[in-house]
């Protein structure tokens, strides 16, 4: 195993390189770009600033006061390591979480969704595009759009 110092050196000689800059610029803007057509599309929501996250993921969240009151919030993701957008359903704690993870299994009929055991963050998750295009953002957007309505739909019809 490499050396912090090995990691931080290979990091440094990728960034001088200039390109994971320019795309994680563009992943942002990107962001920037979806979560202000989510707050003007749907005024009802309160929607979160956005996480930039380390690389990892990057998000931003979106509650009613259903689900509020509930312990609960939409998050929509963007997984940097699989390039691939995901919506979660997520609760503000592991008591609240579990409470709901029976919600899972009368989902999976109606949508894909599925639970990764080492995302503590979500109780239940749902890719909604693995093969985004940047290029084309207002269709990104319209996927991303259509299947977080779908998402959100099935979950307030469970609890």
């Amino acid at each position: 195993m490499k050396t912090l110092n090995e990691q931080i050196a290979a990091y440094t000689q990728q960034l001088q390189q200039g390109e994971i800059q320019i795309a994680y610029k563009g992943i942002l803007t990107f962001m920037g770009k979806l979560r202000a057509a989510f707050i003007k599309k749907y005024p009802h929501y309160d929607v979160s600033s956005i996480y930039q996250g380390y690389l990892d993921m990057s998000y931003f969240s979106l509650s009613t006061k259903l689900l509020k009151d509930k312990g609960l919030k939409i998050a929509i993701v963007y997984l940097h390591e699989n390039g691939s957008f995901e919506v979660w359903l997520s609760a503000r704690n592991r008591d609240i979480a579990g409470t709901y993870q029976s919600i899972l299994d009368s989902l999976s009929d109606e949508i894909n969704v599925f639970h990764d055991k080492n995302n503590q963050d979500a109780v239940a998750e749902c890719i909604l595009t693995g093969t985004p295009d940047f290029e084309d953002q207002a269709l990104l957007i319209d996927t991303i759009d259509h299947g977080v309505e779908k998402f959100v739909a099935a979950i307030v019809n469970r609890i």
